[in-house]
C-alpha cells in the first residue's frame, strides 16, 4: 500500500507539474488581439475589423474633418478584458489609437453581432478606470440587427455593457461629478481626472447624491480630495466638456426608456449644468492669438450643443453674440483679378488691306467662404461677387471700302459655386486651393459701320444680353499670378488675400 500510495502521489505531481506549466503556456502564448491599422487624413477613413471567433464586427468612422493631418489610427478587438466596471460586460473591449487623440468632429464606433441579443439597456462607454465609465453620445441600438451605434470627440478605450439601476445611479453621479479640465485616465487607483476610485467608493456616492457638486466646490473623502482644483495639468478642452455633455445626454435616454422621470430631470439638469460651467469658462477666458482656428471651432460647438439641449436664453444669446462676431473676423475673403488683351497694331496684306484689331478685358472678383456653412458642414464653399468689362474693336480698311466694330460689354458674377480644399504638407501646414465655377451675364453695346461691295455706308448701333461660364482653379496665397502671352496677346490672373484666418498653427497651450 505504501509503494501504491507512493506511485499516486508521485503521479498526482505529475499531473500538477503539466497542469501548471500548461497554464504557464497558455499565459505567456495568450490569443492576440483583432487589429486594423488605417493612415487617416483630413479626408476620414473607415476602418472594420471581424472576430471570426465570437462574430463580433466593429466598424469605425472617421469623418472629414476629424483630423488636420494624417493620423495612423488603429482599431483593436481585444481578447483580454478591460476593467469590467458593469457586472455585465458583454465583449471584452474596443481600443481606439493613439490613446487620447482630440478629434475635432466626432468619430463613430458601431457593433455588429453582439455576443447576446442587443437591447434598449446596452451602453456604448468609454472604460476610465475599474470603477469610472462614460457613456458614448447620440446612441443608436437596432434589436431587429442586433447593432449598436455611439459617437465620441476622444479616443480611447471602449467597451459594450448593461448597467443595472443601481449601477447606473453610481455611475451618474461619477459622471456628474467629473471635472472635464483632466484628461481622461485609465489607471486604476488615484486617476488624474483627480476621482479616488478606492474602497470609499460608497462614501463618493453618498456625498455626491444624483447632482452631483455645484460650481468649483470640491468633495473629499475622509482627508483624500475627490476632485481637486487647478493644477499644472488642468486644461480645459471642449471635447472633453462635450463628452461630459453627452455622455450624460445618453443616461437621459437611458431613464427615459426605463421611465425613471425623477432621474431623467436630474440628469438633464446635469448636463445643461455641465455645458454651462465649460461655455462660461469659455467667455471668461482671454481669446487666443489665433481666434480663427481651433477657438472659433470650440465656440461654435458648445453653441450647437446649447441649442440642441435648449439652454436658457440668456446663455444662447450671449454665446451667438460671441459666434457671431468671431464669424465676422474670420470671415475667409480673397479678390481675384483677371486680364486679357489683343493688340495687334496695324497690318498691311498683300491686297493692300490693312486690319486691326484690339482688345481689353479686366474683371475683379471679391470671394468669401460662409464661415457659418463651414463651421456645419466642414466644407469650405466659396460665394462671392464681381464684375468685368470687355472692350473689343476690330477694323479693316481696303480702299474706298472698310468695316469697323466696337463692342463694349460689361459682366457681372451671376454665381460662384465650388470650394477651397486644403493641401497640408509634411509639417502640417495648410495651402488652401481654389476650385470655382464663374456663371457671368452682361449686356454688349455694339457699334458697326463702314461700306462694302457698292453697297450704301452704314451705321448700326445695338444691344444684346450674353452670358458665359468660366472655370478657375488657383491657390491662395496672397500675390499669386499668373501670367501668358506677350504684348500682343496674354491673360493673366492675379490672387490677393484681404483676410486669411483660421490657417495658422494653433498653440497646443491654448485652453478652451
Amino acid at each position: 500500500m505504501s509503494v501504491i500510495k507512493m506511485l499516486t502521489g508521485k503521479l498526482a505531481g505529475l499531473f500538477l507539474f503539466i497542469l501548471l506549466i500548461s497554464n504557464h503556456s497558455h499565459a505567456f502564448y495568450p490569443t492576440p488581439d483583432i487589429e486594423e491599422i488605417l493612415d487617416v487624413g483630413p479626408d476620414g477613413g473607415v476602418l472594420e475589423a471581424d472576430d471570426p471567433e465570437t462574430g463580433v464586427s466593429v466598424v469605425l468612422e472617421i469623418p472629414e474633418g476629424a483630423l488636420t493631418r494624417t493620423t495612423s489610427i488603429t482599431l483593436r478587438i481585444l481578447r483580454s478584458h478591460l476593467p469590467k466596471v458593469l457586472d455585465k460586460t458583454h465583449i471584452h473591449g474596443i481600443s481606439v489609437l493613439p490613446e487620447g487623440l482630440l478629434l475635432l468632429e466626432e468619430a463613430t464606433l458601431d457593433v455588429y453581432n453582439a455576443p447576446v441579443d442587443v437591447t434598449q439597456r446596452m451602453f456604448l462607454y468609454h472604460v476610465i478606470n475599474k470603477e469610472f465609465i462614460i457613456p458614448l453620445d447620440s446612441q443608436e441600438k437596432r434589436e431587429d440587427e442586433n447593432w449598436i451605434r455611439g459617437t465620441f470627440y476622444i479616443t480611447g478605450n471602449f467597451s459594450l455593457g448593461t448597467p443595472t439601476s443601481a449601477e447606473a445611479a453610481s455611475q451618474c453621479k461619477m459622471l456628474a461629478a467629473y471635472n472635464p479640465s483632466r484628461p481622461l485616465a485609465y489607471n486604476d487607483a488615484l486617476n488624474t481626472d483627480g476621482i479616488h476610485l478606492d474602497d470609499q467608493q460608497a462614501h463618493l456616492d453618498t456625498y455626491f447624491g444624483c447632482g452631483g457638486p455645484h460650481g468649483d466646490a470640491a468633495a473629499t473623502v475622509g482627508n483624500q480630495p475627490v476632485f481637486s482644483g487647478q493644477s499644472d495639468e488642468a486644461c480645459l478642452r471642449w471635447q472633453k466638456a462635450l463628452t461630459k455633455v453627452g455622455g450624460t445626454l445618453s443616461w437621459v435616454e437611458y431613464y427615459i426608456m426605463t421611465g425613471n422621470k425623477t432621474a431623467e430631470n436630474a440628469e438633464r439638469r446635469n448636463a445643461e449644468r455641465a455645458l454651462q460651467e465649460a461655455i462660461d469658462d469659455f467667455l471668461s477666458q482671454p481669446p487666443p492669438e489665433n481666434k480663427c482656428g481651433n477657438y472659433i471651432k470650440a465656440a461654435a460647438k458648445y453653441y450647437e450643443t446649447s441649442i440642441l439641449i435648449g439652454m436658457n436664453e440668456g446663455t444662447t444669446s450671449r454665446l451667438q453674440h460671441h459666434v457671431e462676431q468671431l464669424v465676422d473676423q474670420c470671415a475667409f475673403v480673397f479678390s481675384l483679378e483677371t486680364r486679357e488683351w489683343i493688340d495687334h497694331p496695324t497690318e498691311k496684306h498683300d491686297d493692300g488691306s490693312t486690319t486691326q484689331e484690339k482688345m481689353t478685358w479686366y474683371g475683379i472678383i471679391k470671394c468669401h467662404i460662409p464661415w457659418n456653412e463651414f463651421l456645419v458642414t466642414g466644407r469650405m464653399k466659396v460665394r462671392g461677387e464681381g464684375n468685368m468689362s470687355l472692350h473689343h474693336e476690330n477694323h479693316w480698311v481696303g480702299g474706298e471700302e472698310n468695316t469697323h466694330e466696337v463692342t463694349n460689354t460689361n459682366w457681372r458674377v451671376k454665381e460662384i459655386s465650388g470650394s477651397v480644399h486644403m493641401n497640408y504638407d509634411e509639417y502640417g501646414e495648410a495651402h488652401p486651393v481654389a476650385d470655382i465655377t464663374i456663371y457671368w451675364e452682361g449686356t454688349a453695346e455694339s457699334h458697326m459701320w463702314g461700306k462694302r461691295h457698292g453697297n450704301p455706308a452704314y451705321d448700326l448701333k445695338g444691344s444684346e444680353d450674353r452670358s458665359y461660364t468660366d472655370y478657375k482653379s488657383f491657390p491662395i496665397e496672397n500675390g499669386y499670378s499668373e501670367k501668358f502671352g506677350d504684348s500682343n496677346y496674354g491673360q493673366s490672373l492675379t490672387v490677393y488675400i484681404l483676410n486669411k484666418p483660421g490657417y495658422e498653427k494653433d498653440n497646443p497651450n491654448d485652453c478652451f
